[in-house]
Parts: C-alpha cells; structure tokens; sequence
C-alpha cells in the first residue's frame, strides 16, 4: 500500500455516499460560486530562479510525485494506476508539454485547480487529488509550484482514460460532495498563536494534507472534523492516531523523536515506517528543513487529544524480549514454508536472522525490535499483517531499509500463524486470534469500506432525483400561461 493507494482510499469511500444525488441539484450553484471565485486573471510575471528553488521544496513537501509518475525515468509525467472498488483513475501528465500535460495552463488555471479542484476546462477533478488541504495554500506558493514544474522538461505522455462506470464517470457529481465536505479558502495566520505554530498549521492542514490520512470519514467520506488526526483505516493500513493523547496518540513522543521519525521514519523504541507513511517519507517529509518539521510537531502537540478507551497504554509500550526461537534451534527441524508445524518455526525460518531470535533487532534499528513496536503493539494487527504481506521498503537520504514481503511465499494459513506468534511474544496482549480469512482481507487490501452498501442507495436517489427534475422541467415547458386574475399580470 503506497502513499498513492492511500490517496484511493479517500476516492473509494466517499464515491459511494449521498453526495452522488445532492451532485444533479446543487451542480450549477457551485459551478456558479467557482467561477465567482476565479478572478480576472492578473498580468503574469515570469518566474526566477529563487520561485523556482521554493516552487521545488513546496512541491515536495507536497508530495505531488506520488500520484503524477509511474515511470522513474519520466518524473511527473503521469500514468500512475489507482486502483478502486469501482475502476481506476490513472495519475494527469502534470509537465509542462503543451499537447499532453499543463503546457497551456494559464497561472489562473492552475490556481483554480488547487484551490477549488476544477481544472482548465471548467470540469470537477476527483477528490484523490487533495485540493481540500491545497486550498489553504497561498496564492504565491501555488504560483511557485507551478513555476517550478513549468521548469521542468516536458515530457509527451498522453493520459490515459480512467476507467470508471456510469454515473462515476460524471465530474458534475462531485459538485454535491464539496457542497458537504469542502471550504474553499486560503489559510489565515491566528494572531494570537506564534508564527511557528501558524507555520504548522499551514503545513499540516494544507501543503503535507495530514489530515487526508489521519483522520477518520464522516457519513459523507468528508474528514470528519470532530475526530481530527485520530487515526483512520486506509485501505489495509492504519494511519494511527497523532494527537497528543500520551496513550492513543503520540504523547509520549520527545520532540526531536518526532522530527527523527519524519525525516528516517525511524525511531528505536517507538516505531519505523511501513507503506504509505514510508513513502511520505521517502518522497517527502525527509526533505522538509528542520523549522517546519518542528513546526508541524509544535502544531500536531496543539490539537485536541483523542483517547480511546480500550487503549491501556501506548502501542510501543507492549511486549518484551522472548527466547522461544533460543530453545528451538538444535532440537527440532526449523521450515521456512510448507512444513512448519508452528508460528515458532516460520518466525525462526523467516524473521530471526534479522530481527534476532530475542526479536530484539539489530543495534541501530536498521532490523527494529519486535517489541517496544508501534506495529506490533497495536490492537488491531492490520499493519502488521501488510508489512509480513508486502514487505517493507524506505529511502532517507542516508541509507535504504528494506524487509522482503512474503505474500508469494506464505499462504493466509502460515502468515496467521506466523502473526499470532509474533503478536503473543511481542505484542499487545489484548490482539484477539488472527484468522487466514483475516490475512486474506489485508491480502485483497483490506476491509472493504460500509459505505459501498450504500452505493445503490446513492444510485438509487440520484435516478430520483434525475426523473423529479426531468418531469419538472417537462411540466414547466408544458404549461401555458393562464388568464389574469383580479387585474394582476399573468406569469
């Protein structure tokens, strides 16, 4: 699961809400406030190398590489397949050719297209791509954005054609979406809060859109606000809850364990990055100065801590050393695959080479400890059943981490046994049994969202909704003016 997938995810689940029928009624109202929005555009001023420079940081911290390349060789050159219950929305050739990627956008498109997600044509662009969180960007950072971009070569890719059915495949739907879940406008500094925590909040409710990942959907598929950074499902991943909650949240963390984990995505004792936060990483966060990242801590430390009640301590705070793996060796047949009979021999045969047969890891982290593990110390085993199903693969500037995935090398039955004995050893205590059909899930990408069950439903009132307005018209139209009443003019 990749940042990019993570990005579906938000698509997947608020395609099949209410928003579908609202869409057909409140279209061109929005369409109307957009245009609103979109000034005459202003006489443009060529870019400098200093934009430029600024337009490439932003950028990253952006993370728009995520969804714009497929092919290293062809940065932002688009193609990129996201994957979804109902088809596949392929990532724009955001370069500046002219004939296939943004060559001819004026500044104004461009804006328009961050700020209120319509692009040069006037149509509604998919929520995958965070123009919620964009927004708040300032109008000279979205100029820089787009400078540097423009700087780039450009390359000729055609984009391809998302694969969507009817009626997904109509942009108008999206009108009724943002009439629930999006507020257009620029981030406004608070002037009683100090100009690092401003500076925070810029970079996390809009440039790095944290809040796309962190926190969970309202009825909607809009991030419900109540629940801010609390934590929500992406797929078959969890992007744990980062208030300042000491036992939910990341309030245990130091402030320079927090800033660690965002440029390495490790920290001995806490936790190392996997799937799509590693990816931010690698992409992303790494390259943020060391101002804003303790920006965003000073930030992230402010907002509202999110408790659950079922969590008795932090999730790195589970487990301990365990010398299982010792006993085992020289006394029985150890099997990497097929023929071990028990979680302890595929843990020997696959994992205690690197992670050491105390699960303690490697000196360094390099191999992180089994316990002490945000992962493995988790209620809900779903993250650590996507890093033994696919692996784990981080680059920072320093050095590359990777751990093989086993999804082509255990079957479900193996990876639950094998999950349930490093959960037992060096986990939460309170995990109930992984099942295969568990596995399988995480497997398929995890648990499928409840609000597909009310896609019909969506469908449903829309096809309502299309007949009431079509029947509307049809009687207007029809209807002839009658004769004057009482001396009053007929209309």
């Amino acid at each position: 699961m990749t940042a990019r997938a993570q990005l579906v995810c938000r698509f997947s689940r608020w395609m099949g809400s209410m928003a579908l029928a609202a869409g057909l009624a409140h279209g061109a109202a929005f369409a109307a406030a957009a245009a609103t929005v979109a000034a005459a555009p202003a006489a443009a001023v060529p870019p400098n190398a200093d934009q430029i420079t600024r337009g490439a940081y932003l950028a990253k911290a952006a993370d728009c590489i995520a969804c714009h390349t497929v092919d290293p060789a062809k940065p932002f050159a688009g193609g990129y397949p996201l994957a979804t219950p109902f088809g596949t929305i392929y990532g724009p050739n955001i370069t500046p050719d002219k004939e296939t990627g943004i060559g001819s956008w004026s500044d104004e498109d461009f804006i328009r297209a961050l700020h209120n997600g319509i692009d040069d044509e006037g149509k509604h662009l998919y929520p995958a791509f965070p123009y919620t969180s964009f927004t708040k960007l300032s109008r000279d950072d979205v100029l820089a954005i787009k400078a540097y971009l423009f700087s780039l070569p450009p390359i000729q890719q055609k984009n391809l054609e998302n694969k969507l059915p009817f009626p997904l495949n109509q942009r108008w739907i999206l009108a009724g979406w943002n009439l629930f879940n999006f507020k257009p406008g620029e981030w406004k500094d608070d002037g009683g809060k100090s100009p690092e925590w401003n500076r925070g909040a810029y970079l996390v409710e809009g440039l790095a859109h944290c809040q796309e990942c962190h926190t969970p959907r309202n009825l909607t598929m809009g991030v419900d606000l109540k629940r801010s950074f609390g934590g929500a499902q992406l797929g078959g991943w969890t992007a744990y809850n980062i208030t300042p909650d000491p036992v939910s949240g990341i309030g245990g963390w130091k402030e320079e364990e927090i800033v660690q984990y965002l440029k390495t995505g490790l920290v001995p004792g806490k936790a190392s990055a996997a799937g799509g936060m590693a990816e931010a990483i690698e992409h992303s966060l790494q390259y943020l100065n060391d101002a804003d990242l303790k920006a965003i801590v000073t930030y992230v430390r402010s907002v509202p801590a999110i408790n659950d009640a079922a969590d008795k301590k932090p999730r790195y705070a589970w487990g301990q050393a365990a010398d299982d793996d010792a006993e085992l060796r020289g006394v029985a047949a150890v099997s990497v695959s097929s023929n071990a009979s028990s979680g302890a021999e595929l843990f020997s045969g696959n994992c205690a080479s690197c992670h050491s047969a105390s699960g303690s890891g490697v000196v360094g982290g390099y191999y992180p400890s089994l316990f002490s593990n945000s992962v493995v110390g988790a209620r809900d085993p779903g993250n650590l059943l996507m890093v033994i199903l696919d692996g784990v693969q981080r680059r920072s500037k320093d050095e590359q981490t990777f751990m093989p995935g086993f999804a082509n090398h255990l079957n479900d039955s193996q990876i639950a046994m094998l999950a349930n004995y490093v959960v037992k050893q060096y986990g939460h205590a309170d995990t109930p049994p992984i099942t295969p059909e568990q596995v399988k899930v995480q497997r398929q990408g995890g648990p499928v969202s409840p609000m597909l069950a009310l896609l019909p439903w969506g469908l449903g009132a829309a096809g309502l909704i299309v007949l009431f307005i079509l029947f509307s018209l049809i009687m207007r139209r029809g209807r002839k003016p009658g004769p004057a009443k009482d001396g009053a003019a007929s209309s």
